[in-house]
């Protein structure tokens, strides 16, 4: 019979693990030659090129995005809402790293209590990585005024930190995203 573990809420146990995940490469790292001489924090691990354990088949997806594509005309903030929302559930890119370029700008930032990215192609690197065999579930979109709208989304499957095929019990996300003058999301907060 396994001890009794104090209660920790769902998604603590899923940082924790990915914390656990984002340490053990980290150390991995520092203990080869070649990164020896820097001190990594969370967000330089996250930027970093992966392990090639970590390598799952949505990193040869993502490196086929079309970085270059044309952005997407500014419209009304509902109807990027409602537009990105469709992408976001059609493509998967919460969780897989496919984001399609035209609606963020180049210099997008994600943050979410534990891990901080900057720039779009770092964030679909890392998303894809540690969450490629996950499922993401849009619910809904509510526009915030003036410039904010949030959709609220469900997880679910397996992720590849700290070892690929950690389980994640569903669960609903938050992610608030901000859209700059030129009508393209700059900013997502979870």
């Amino acid at each position: 019979q396994e001890p009794a573990m104090p209660a920790m809420g769902r998604r603590k146990r899923i940082r924790a693990a990915m914390l656990l995940g984002f340490a053990v490469a980290s150390s991995i790292w520092r203990s080869s030659s070649a990164w020896c001489a820097a001190k990594l924090g969370r967000r330089a691990t996250l930027a970093m090129p992966l392990l090639p354990i970590l390598q799952q088949p949505s990193l040869a997806e993502v490196s086929d995005i079309q970085w270059n594509e044309p952005k997407r005309k500014k419209t009304s903030l509902a109807n990027l809402a409602d537009d990105f929302t469709r992408a976001f559930q059609q493509t998967q890119w919460g969780v897989n790293g496919r984001v399609q370029p035209r609606f963020f700008d180049d210099k997008f930032v994600f943050r979410d209590p534990d891990v901080t990215t900057n720039g779009l192609q770092e964030y679909s690197k890392g998303t894809g990585a540690v969450l490629s065999n996950c499922k993401a579930d849009a619910i809904d979109v509510t526009v915030k005024e003036p410039k904010q709208f949030a959709i609220r989304w469900r997880i679910a499957g397996t992720a590849n930190v700290p070892f690929p095929g950690l389980k994640i019990k569903p669960y609903i996300v938050t992610s608030t995203f901000t859209v700059n003058d030129d009508g393209l999301v700059d900013s997502e907060t979870d």
